[in-house]
């Protein structure tokens, strides 16, 4: 018999350590890792602005203002699409494209003619 209250005592002990851990351990929200918390926004820039920068920034270029491109902007991301003379071309446009502020992607679809 006092074997059997023992293993119950100590059976209750580690039920109640265990729920007082559970109660306590999960409640302190101050405590979050600053992986978890939502970064702060920065600027928003909207794809009419970055479009309209990526062309001024094209026609700008000496090299680059003549060319035919079809360029599309959804939600910071850019699309390319062209045909031009030489890799050096798509390398300025692609690099013009990144200096926009705001672009968060270049989808680059513009082909050589060399490519054919």
């Amino acid at each position: 018999m006092k074997f059997q209250n023992k293993v119950r005592t100590a059976i209750c002990l580690c039920v109640s350590i265990f729920s007082l851990i559970a109660i306590t351990g999960c409640g302190d929200s101050e405590r979050v890792h600053e992986s978890w918390v939502t970064p702060a926004e920065g600027p928003h820039y909207d794809d009419n602005s970055i479009l309209n920068n990526l062309k001024s920034r094209l026609s700008a270029d000496p090299n680059l203002k003549d060319l035919v491109l079809n360029i599309d902007v959804k939600n910071g991301e850019i699309t390319i699409i062209g045909m031009v003379d030489n890799p050096t071309l798509v390398d300025q446009v692609i690099m013009q494209a990144w200096l926009v502020d705001g672009v968060k992607k270049v989808d680059n679809q513009i082909r050589t003619k060399g490519d054919l």
